[in-house]
């Protein structure tokens, strides 16, 4: 069953079972979704009310936007289990021959490629989900400023979580560019991640 269809419970238990999936970017990728939605929450909670007549605009704006990567955040959820199996296929790869070998490290490289570059899509969606919740925090609601802080929280954990995920597949990665680049997009989306955070933390 697809994570997006699973039931909290069921979910939970899959996480807690011996099976190596769904594991840490599955389980960030669905706390980010759950940070986006405490930022739609915080929206709609706005949309409305006396006194924030200004953000209006604002505040549905937010709201079309928190829905549609909160649902992309749980498809990239399954995109993690996919992208772990592929690594776990190209290790069970023969490698009785030297042509074997050869494959079996060419596939095994790819497979690692790709098991990087889906965590660290998660972390430009959250970095994407940051800004809203900067203006949830600072033009929202005050009455749900503990849901605004709370989005915030998750967001940041589940941001530690894809950049765990990123670089333990890039130790495994034999092409110095490759790992060079990944390493410095992550770093300026730390950057971006980190100040907006901050501004989070100051409303």
């Amino acid at each position: 069953m697809e994570i997006p269809e699973m039931k909290v419970r069921e979910f939970v238990d899959e996480v807690a079972s011996k099976s190596p999936t769904p594991g840490g970017g599955a389980v960030g990728a669905t706390v980010a979704a759950l940070g986006a939605a405490l930022i739609e929450m915080v929206a709609n909670l706005t949309i409305g009310k006396k006194g924030y007549e200004d953000y209006e605009a604002e505040m549905e704006r937010i709201v079309a936007e928190s829905e549609y990567r909160r649902k992309r955040l749980l498809e990239s959820a399954d995109d993690d289990i996919k992208a772990f199996d592929e690594v776990m296929k190209a290790f069970k790869l023969p490698k009785n021959t030297s042509e074997e070998k050869e494959e079996r490290k060419k596939v095994l490289q790819e497979s690692l490629k790709k098991a990087c570059e889906v965590p660290y899509e998660l972390a430009r969606e959250i970095s994407k989900l940051c800004p809203l919740a900067e203006s949830v925090s600072k033009f929202g609601n005050k009455n749900a400023k503990s849901d605004a802080e709370s989005a915030v929280a998750l967001l940041e954990a589940a941001f530690s979580c894809a950049l765990a995920n990123v670089e333990i597949n890039l130790k495994s990665i034999k092409d110095p560019e490759f790992v060079s680049s990944m390493r410095e997009a992550v770093l300026e989306l730390k950057g971006k991640v980190d100040k907006c955070v901050a501004n989070c933390k100051q409303n």
